[in-house]
This record gives C-alpha cells, sequence and structure tokens, in this order.
C-alpha cells in the first residue's frame, strides 16, 4: 500500500517536471534564434526581462488576494511588484521589437523552471527532480530538431537518439528507485 502511494502522490509532481523539461527545450531553441538574429547576450536579456516580468506578476496577484510574499519591504506590496513588472514589460517591448512577437515569453520556460524547482524539489528530492526536467528537456529537444523549430537546423532522429532517450527515461525511473 505504501509504494502504491508514493508512486501516486509523485504522479503529478514528475510530469510537471518532465513538462518544465520539455518547456526548457522550447526556450533553448527561442534562445539560439534569438541569438543568431540580436546576439548570444541580447538573447539572454530578453528571457531575464519576461521572467522578470513573470515572477513580479506572480507575487503582486497573491499580494493583491493577501497572501503578501515573505519579501522585505517594500518589495512584499503589490504596488512595488506591478512597478517592476511593468518596468521589465516595456524594457521587454522594446527588446523584442523586430522579432517575432512570440519571442515575448521566452523567460516564461525559465520561470516555470525556477518556480518549479522550488516548488517540487521538496516533493520529489534534488535528484529526481533534475533527472526528470533533463529527460522531458531532451524528449522536447529531439521533437524540436526534427523540426527544425524555430529556424534552427534540423537533426533527424536516429537510432542512436532514440537509445539516448530511453536510457535517460530509464535513468529517471532508476533515480526515483523503489524505496520510495
Amino acid at each position: 500500500m505504501q509504494r502504491t502511494e508514493n508512486t501516486m502522490t509523485q504522479a503529478l509532481p514528475l510530469a510537471l517536471a518532465l513538462m518544465i523539461g520539455g518547456g526548457a527545450a522550447v526556450q533553448t531553441a527561442m534562445l539560439s534564434s534569438i541569438g543568431r538574429q540580436r546576439g548570444p547576450a541580447e538573447a539572454g536579456w530578453q528571457s531575464i526581462l519576461a521572467t522578470v516580468v513573470g515572477v513580479a506578476l506572480i507575487l503582486a496577484v497573491r499580494s493583491l488576494r493577501g497572501d503578501a510574499p515573505a519579501l522585505p519591504a517594500p518589495l512584499d506590496r503589490a504596488p512595488v511588484q506591478l512597478a517592476v513588472a511593468a518596468v521589465a514589460a516595456t524594457g521587454l517591448v522594446f527588446t523584442v521589437r523586430g522579432l517575432e512577437p512570440y519571442y515575448l515569453i521566452v523567460g516564461f520556460f525559465g520561470l516555470a523552471f525556477i518556480v518549479g524547482a522550488a516548488a517540487l524539489t521538496p516533493k520529489l528530492g534534488i535528484a529526481l527532480f533534475l533527472s526528470a526536467t533533463i529527460a522531458g528537456q531532451l524528449v522536447g529537444a529531439l521533437v524540436l530538431d526534427q523540426i527544425g523549430a524555430f529556424g534552427n537546423p534540423v537533426h533527424s532522429l536516429n537510432l542512436a537518439r532514440a537509445a539516448g532517450v530511453g536510457a535517460l527515461l530509464a535513468g529517471v525511473v532508476l533515480v526515483r528507485g523503489t524505496g520510495r
């Protein structure tokens, strides 16, 4: 009974970690495209601005709902968080000019990883969280490589690449173990 209960309580966090990894693959493909168009540092800058917008909005919503974040004043207040989001969003809009508008979300994938790590690692452990996100990242990367997502070169799936993903997924199972 204990094994089944633990498996069920970890199923959702594990699935979320895999999806976060898939998002990291999308972010990597987007950053590569932005980097080719603007430069690597500029791609990083754009990603960080989007991450700041996202986290500031999450904190502001929490503050407005009466669940003030555990940050020192004045950072625990919605008006400050909304101001930070507005400044970062303004920078992000200027930064994305000349690029496809969907590049505005590039940093949200990093935000998912950061928040996911903080929320899911206590439930899964560091090794299981990271192995699951890496597995999700690699599966996502294979799909994105296959289609040449965001203008990246096509790298077709072959037996060796598929075996590598299979080995990594088996690694997630091994890291999870039987004693949890």
